[in-house]
């Protein structure tokens, strides 16, 4: 190649030079194809592996944390209040004029009051029909009905069905109707009250002994459920009452003692006497008389100590189904008659370990209590759980401002998803025995309510990481140890916090997993 060139050289002129170029060498592709292709597949493994784990990422999300649907409608009786008229001087037309008085101050679902038939001076039955005469005449107690129903209010009454009175008409002249026992004398059967006091009593007319499990000062006598004659009069007037008056609910109280065995045996565990086969023959005739969603009150079947399972389930059910749909049950555990003598902690402890609270039972939540500052704590504490409280008209001394906190927790709190749908997780605090009840459920703010149920002042932390450092205050009934502490808006769960007795608190907050759930 010949190439042009000029040398800068002193007086030259412009030469042309023989130069030859090198030979160029060839430029290497960057990328080779099957490179690029490998690249290309690996990209895309990895793309459909982010994906995968993207999405797995996702279902997990939604299994632990699912976005919260609205809790299912649950019955009245579930989350419930019932007023008691216990007193014996009730008049229909009374209670039918202060009906919506009582609706307002109470927030109550239902009343509940005593049998309408005619009752001898010791309250027992003189007879299954009839309108007792004390309390207004017949079509008193038919206004007293549609007014309920105009207020959505129910009616249930007491039905006792194991005994009569012996002032009754039918204890001269239907002896086949009740129990005699001619060696009564030999028999070791005591009364339900009274461990030493025998079930039987002589009658020299009858020169035999009747029975009478219930002692109520020598007035009454049981009935004779071998007798068919006695049973389709108890099916028929249970009939009468639902046809005719449309009664919501009927509280039962012997049901279990309504059959007791026929030989008479000595008996120790009350197994001859309570709980025969019978005795749920008769809940499923009386069940068949009523409507399925009217409810059936028990006083009294079994301690909390009980662990039969197929007692229970006989009684009240299970969660397939209801043998004799009986929705709701009132345990004399959760009567109290001595406050000063029972620690309500050592109580819901015994209820939260029971069969009743895994096999998730109904109760009605009663109190015989005069001191109305424990029946308020009480029945606070009781509305964490589920079921109905009772409230006595008569017995339950509740000032206003007193049921305004307890209509706050009903009307404001009871009607959220958490409290229809949620986790029950109920606490003792070992330092000082208050007791915790949380209410949890995902997409709604927890509740927790702290109670002082001993009768001097106690004080301790909650110490829980799970839990946020400030809870706001939604609620006291103004015991704090500080008088001052009672106005807070908010509580810091790392300190202290001191109740007079019968103290309590209740605190809410928003779980922080919350956030997370937002995003799907």
């Amino acid at each position: 190649m010949i190439q042009a060139s000029r040398t800068e050289e002193p007086n030259s002129d412009f030469q042309i030079t023989n130069s030859s170029f090198p030979n160029p060498q060839p430029i290497l592709p960057l990328l080779s194809a099957a490179w690029l292709r490998r690249a290309r597949i690996i990209s895309a493994l990895v793309y459909i592996f982010l994906q995968i784990a993207c999405f797995i990422f996702i279902i997990v999300c939604i299994v632990r944390f699912p976005r919260c649907q609205k809790a299912s409608t649950t019955e009245w009786w579930m989350n419930g209040v019932i007023l008691r008229f216990s007193n014996h001087t009730l008049k229909f037309n009374d209670l039918t004029r202060s009906l919506k008085e009582h609706k307002t101050r109470f927030n109550m679902h239902a009343i509940w009051f005593r049998p309408v038939f005619p009752l001898s001076n010791e309250s027992n039955p003189l007879g299954w029909k009839g309108i007792d005469s004390s309390l207004g005449e017949e079509i008193d107690l038919i206004n007293l009905t549609k007014r309920a129903r105009d207020e959505n209010i129910r009616i249930i009454i007491d039905y006792p069905l194991n005994h009569v009175s012996i002032q009754s008409k039918y204890f001269n002249f239907n002896e086949s109707y009740f129990v005699w026992n001619e060696q009564g004398n030999t028999s070791n059967w005591m009364t339900t009250n009274d461990n030493e006091t025998s079930a039987w009593t002589y009658d020299k007319q009858k020169n035999s002994f009747y029975l009478h499990q219930f002692d109520n000062n020598n007035d009454s006598i049981d009935i004779n459920y071998r007798n068919n004659r006695v049973l389709n009069d108890i099916i028929d007037s249970v009939s009468y009452w639902n046809t005719k008056f449309h009664f919501d609910g009927y509280n039962l109280p012997g049901l279990s003692y309504a059959y007791e065995d026929y030989e008479y045996k000595n008996d120790t565990d009350n197994i001859q006497t309570r709980h025969l086969d019978e005795d749920y023959l008769l809940l499923a005739r009386i069940r068949s008389e009523i409507d399925e969603k009217h409810i059936l009150l028990f006083d009294s079947i079994d301690s909390l100590d009980t662990t039969d399972k197929k007692l229970l389930a006989r009684y009240y059910g299970d969660q397939r189904k209801g043998l004799g749909g009986v929705q709701l049950a009132s345990l004399n555990d959760y009567i109290l008659p001595n406050e000063t003598e029972t620690n309500l902690t050592k109580l819901f402890e015994s209820y939260y370990n029971s069969t009743f609270y895994k096999q998730k039972q109904l109760f009605v939540w009663s109190s015989l209590s005069s001191n109305a500052i424990l029946n308020e704590a009480f029945f606070a504490t009781c509305l964490f759980h589920t079921g109905t409280i009772s409230i006595d008209q008569q017995g339950n001394r509740l000032l206003d401002n007193q049921l305004h906190r307890l209509r706050t927790i009903m009307s404001d709190t009871r009607k959220e998803d958490v409290f229809r749908d949620g986790k029950i997780k109920q606490t003792i605090l070992p330092g000082s025995t208050l007791l915790t009840i949380e209410r949890t459920r995902r997409g709604s703010k927890s509740y927790m309510i702290i109670v002082n149920f001993n009768d001097i002042d106690k004080n301790d932390k909650i110490v829980d990481n799970d839990k946020p450092k400030k809870a706001e205050m939604f609620l006291n009934n103004e015991k704090f140890c500080d008088n001052t502490s009672a106005t807070v808006r908010s509580i810091e769960l790392k300190d202290s916090i001191c109740l007079k007795p019968y103290g309590y608190i209740i605190i809410r907050w928003l779980p922080p997993i919350e956030s997370l759930s937002t995003i799907f």
